[in-house]
């Protein structure tokens, strides 16, 4: 990796060297003029303690709703369109979509190796392509996070946290209208009065679909529609140091997306043969109550409770497969935080019950089966944890965490027994996980800081949630990664320059995935792995209305034992880049032309590393004008050279591709 760490030295130097145009405008004053694009210094909850993203003693990335309204980014499943780090795909569906992060990945549908909470809630695993409905801002904390965040959290956090309502009424809406469908949401915010407030949203997408199945003379068969609502009961009153909110939320998914096209020939004019047409239909509800009071000026106290559910109904068209699924989730979480000049602490109890169920509706009546007839898994967690940071020295922090938790996991699997016959296999399995955290963090200047820390994340043991034979009703063990990382983090007091690099080093142990047939497989565990890597990141304004950002990963992530020994882990790119253009023009900026390059290394699909997806890169481009009375119309295109690339290859079903060539219109109004 010689020629990304010469990056990240050169990225370093460039910070140190003369300060830039805009930069000279603004020296004299450290507040700049209204002209001024400023990179804003933003606030963050990743270690669910409130610190500036600089203070962090580790990598994180925040986009705000603003740029996420810029980039048209209303699904979290196309969150990688602004983490350059940060690797989405859809397997099978958006229903069983992927997170990468820092070269950890998980082959086992049920369990994510990086965790996706929203407002504090962790979501169902088949719940991560979902809505972005009126959201503040998204932090990517990177790294395992196993001291604060526990379960599932190897790779790293994504954390989503929703606006809150302002003292003002308002209403807001976002169209963006392309060839065969629409994206559309709307909410309103009643305002505060005497601290209540009631806030409800609402969304709806159509896509027409971009695949052909000559052999039945249809076109364009993988059409989708999404749609949902959110209402939201606040109170946030000015005279009691309290706030609180009740939130309920719906959301129904319907596609028809699940077709592959041939591994040899990839093209969206011809599918694979189906049996039957492929359907999908998932709906999630969520209800949660949270609230946050300060005690006293130094201490706070927060509680959170949750319930998620989703339901599933699937055809897998391929082989004429119809399977149903259930999922729900009963989350608690209670913890007190302690701030003082020189110290900031944090402890906390959690517990969840998670509730899994999988059946094949017509097993034994199809052209084949997906897994066994019936599979009915539950898991229960408790954990204790605490975390915080000291200045021992004006320019030297501490900071250590720990999280202790328990978990047990019950199963009941049907599986085929005599000819005719199934037969009912029940067991459970215990586990406990201890995930501490440290990091050492040297303030230079205002300006830079270094940092240096270790820490732990694990993804729990348990049992295959589609078990297909007797062997699944083994437990299988949890996995653990160790990561040692350290990195340098720059920002300009005029804030028109950040910079950040991060090296890493993660090993990981009993990395979980699956063998045997497609329909057939046995999860359990491969063998260990290592990840190696650096992150660079860079932000910078140019002539005072043009903001450039630049990103991009290397990594190594491979095998070091077992049966896979030496090759890649599936879902790890090598490396990844994203640049971006955006400028401010006219005499109040309200023309906003911005320009985006992501390209993407190769990577592979299987253990085997048999099916490769080489290196490709998209272009995405968009045109805006802010009118005067809180209207914002633009044009906007996505991957307008039209890229074909894989982001699922199976060798029993063929490929599926990634979102093609996308021109439309976008309208947002906030009044």
């Amino acid at each position: 990796m010689r020629g990304p760490l010469c990056a990240g030295g050169a990225l370093m130097l460039l910070t140190m060297a003369p300060p830039t145009m805009a930069e000279e405008a603004t020296a004299d004053n450290a507040e700049p003029s209204a002209g001024v694009i400023t990179l804003d210094l933003l606030t963050v909850t990743a270690n669910k303690r409130r610190q500036t993203e600089f203070d962090v003693a580790g990598a994180v990335s925040v986009a705000t709703g603003d740029d996420l309204e810029r980039d048209g980014i209303t699904q979290t499943d196309r969150l990688d369109a602004v983490f350059p780090e940060l690797q989405s795909m859809g397997r099978s569906s958006r229903v069983y979509n992927n997170f990468t992060l820092r070269g950890l990945s998980s082959a086992d549908f049920y369990g994510p190796a990086v965790g996706l909470n929203v407002d504090g809630v962790p979501q169902l695993p088949h719940t991560y392509a979902q809505s972005l409905r009126n959201a503040e801002r998204v932090e990517l904390v990177k790294g395992p996070q196993g001291a604060v965040y526990g379960r599932g959290a190897l790779g790293g956090v994504i954390n989503v946290e929703t606006a809150l309502p302002g003292e003002e009424p308002e209403a807001w809406t976002d169209l963006q209208v392309f060839g065969g469908g629409h994206r559309a949401s709307a909410g309103a915010s009643s305002g505060q009065w005497r601290g209540w407030a009631i806030q409800g949203m609402a969304n709806d997408a159509v896509a027409g679909g971009s695949l052909d199945d000559p052999l039945r003379g249809l076109k364009n068969v993988d059409e989708s529609r999404d749609t949902g609502g959110r209402v939201s009961l606040h109170y946030l009153p000015s005279e009691v140091p309290l706030q609180a909110r009740l939130k309920l939320g719906t959301q129904r998914y319907r596609s028809e997306e699940e077709y592959y096209v041939p591994l040899d020939t990839l093209s969206r004019k011809r599918v694979n043969p189906v049996v039957e047409t492929p359907k999908l239909n998932r709906r999630i509800d969520d209800v949660s109550l949270d609230a946050t009071y300060d005690l006293t000026d130094k201490w706070s106290i927060t509680g959170l409770v949750s319930y998620q559910r989703m339901d599933l109904d699937r055809t897998f068209g391929t082989y004429g497969i119809d399977t149903k699924e259930f999922q729900d989730s009963l989350y608690g979480e209670l913890r007190a935080a302690y701030e003082s000049e020189s110290t900031s602490l944090l402890f906390g109890y959690n517990g969840q019950k998670q509730h899994y169920k999988y059946e094949d509706l017509d097993y034994g009546s199809g052209v084949g089966d997906m897994g066994g007839p019936m599979s009915d898994n539950t898991m229960v967690t408790h954990a204790v944890f605490t975390d915080g940071t000291y200045r021992f020295l004006p320019h030297w922090e501490l900071s250590a965490g720990a999280r202790v938790a328990w978990e047990k996991a019950e199963s009941l699997m049907t599986i085929p027994g005599a000819p005719g016959s199934n037969v009912d296999h029940k067991n459970d399995a215990t586990f406990w996980a201890v995930t501490p955290h440290a990091a050492l963090a040297y303030l230079l200047t205002d300006e830079h800081r270094l940092w240096a820390g270790v820490g732990r994340g694990y993804k729990p043991g348990g049992f295959n949630k589609a078990g297909t034979s007797s062997l699944d009703t083994a437990a299988y063990d949890s996995e653990t990664a160790l990561s040692v990382e350290g990195g340098w983090k720059y920002r300009s007091t005029t804030g028109t320059r950040r910079a950040e690099v991060t090296l890493y080093d993660i090993e990981s142990q009993n990395v979980q995935g699956y063998s045997g047939p497609a329909g057939l497989e046995t999860l359990g565990n491969m063998g260990d792995a290592r990840s190696l890597g650096i992150e660079v990141n860079t932000a910078f304004v140019v002539f005072e209305d043009h903001e450039i950002s630049l990103g991009g990963m290397a990594n190594r992530s491979s095998f070091t034992d077992g049966p896979y020994k030496g090759n890649t882990v599936p879902y790890a790119p090598a490396y990844s880049f994203r640049a971006s253009w955006t400028s401010y023009l006219g005499n109040r900026g309200q023309w906003q032309p911005s320009a985006t390059v992501r390209h993407v290394g190769e990577h592979y699909f299987d253990t085997d590393n048999t099916l490769r997806q080489g290196s490709y890169t998209v272009l995405d481009a968009s045109l805006n004008y802010e009118t005067d009375f809180g209207v914002t119309v633009g044009v906007y295109g996505n991957n307008l050279t039209d890229t074909l690339y894989q982001v699922y290859a199976n060798r029993s079903v063929g490929a599926q591709l990634g979102a093609p060539r996308e021109v439309g219109l976008h309208l947002t109004a906030r009044f």
